[in-house]
C-alpha cells in the first residue's frame, strides 16, 4: 500500500512520431493537390504508393533491394575487417598513428561517389565496382571511428590489465576491444551511413542492366520523367536506411550500454 503505483505508458511514446508522419503525409496531400506543380511533377502520396506496388508485383522492387543489401554487406563487411586492422595497428603504434591520420582525415572527406570514376576505369561496369565504392567510400571512416574508440577506453581499466600481466597486442584484443565495444558499435552506425550513401550514388551513376539495384530504379525514373518512382526509391532508400539502424545498430548499441552500465 505504502509503494509507489508505476504506471507504464511506453505505448504513449509512438504518439508523437505517428503524429508528426501523419502531419507530413496530409502536408504532402496538400501540396501535391493545390501546389504549382502538375501531378507527373509531384506525385500525391497514393500516386507513389501506387508506383511501389507496381514495382512490386513486377519484381522489380525485391531484386533491385537484394542486389542494393548484397552490395552493401560485402563492402560494408570489408570496411569492417580492414578498419578493425587499421585501428589496431594504429592503436598498438601511437607513431603510425600520428603519420597516417591526418591523411586519412582528409581523403574521409571525399564524397565516395567521387571515386566512381576510378572504379570504372580500374574493374568497368560491374559488381567490383559497386563493391569498390561502397569500401572506398567507409573504410576510412571506420578507421577513424574506431581508432577513436580505443583511445577512450577508461585509463584504470588498461592499468589494472596491466598490473596482471596483460600487454602489447594481448592488451588491446582481449581488453580493449571489449571495453570499446558500446563506442565501436555507435562509430560503425555513422559508418554505414558513408557506405550506404556511397553505393546509392554508384549505383545512379551506372547505367548498366546488369547493375541493378534501388540507385538504378531511381536514375531509371529520373531518365523517363517519372516523378513517382523517383519519389518512392527514394522513400525506399530512406526506409531501409532507417530499418538498418533501428533494428540493427540502436538496438545492439542499447544491449551492450546496458551490459556496461552506461544507461539504465
Amino acid at each position: 500500500m505504502g509503494g509507489i503505483l508505476v504506471v507504464n505508458f511506453r505505448p504513449l511514446r509512438l504518439l508523437a512520431p505517428v503524429a508528426v508522419f501523419l502531419s507530413l503525409l496530409l502536408a504532402w496531400h496538400l501540396l501535391a493537390t493545390y501546389g504549382p506543380w502538375e501531378p507527373y511533377l509531384f506525385p500525391s502520396p497514393r500516386g507513389v504508393l501506387d508506383k511501389f506496388i507496381e514495382l512490386a508485383r513486377s519484381g522489380e522492387l525485391w531484386s533491385s533491394l537484394y542486389a542494393t543489401l548484397h552490395r552493401l554487406g560485402l563492402g560494408f563487411s570489408i570496411s569492417l575487417t580492414a578498419g578493425v586492422i587499421l585501428a589496431l595497428a594504429m592503436t598498438r603504434f601511437p607513431g603510425l598513428r600520428r603519420a597516417i591520420k591526418p591523411y586519412l582525415l582528409g581523403v574521409q572527406s571525399l564524397p565516395g561517389i567521387a571515386w566512381v570514376p576510378f572504379a570504372i576505369l580500374w574493374f568497368g561496369y560491374n559488381e567490383s565496382s559497386l563493391v569498390f565504392v561502397t569500401v572506398i567510400g567507409s573504410i576510412f571512416a571506420v578507421t577513424i571511428a574506431f581508432t577513436d574508440a580505443l583511445a577512450l577506453v577508461p585509463l584504470h581499466t588498461l592499468w589494472a590489465a596491466r598490473t596482471m600481466g596483460s600487454k602489447g597486442l594481448h592488451l588491446i584484443v582481449r581488453v580493449g576491444l571489449p571495453a570499446a565495444l558500446p563506442n565501436l558499435v555507435s562509430g560503425a552506425k555513422q559508418c554505414w551511413a558513408f557506405a550506404w550513401r556511397s553505393l546509392i550514388g554508384a549505383e545512379m551513376v551506372f547505367a548498366s542492366s546488369k547493375a541493378i539495384g534501388l540507385g538504378h530504379l531511381l536514375n531509371t525514373g529520373r531518365d523517363f520523367g517519372d516523378s513517382a518512382q523517383v519519389m518512392a526509391m527514394m522513400l525506399a532508400t530512406l526506409a531501409v536506411g532507417a530499418l538498418v539502424e533501428v533494428i540493427l545498430f540502436s538496438t545492439l548499441e542499447t544491449r551492450l550500454k546496458r551490459r556496461w552500465g552506461l544507461s539504465s
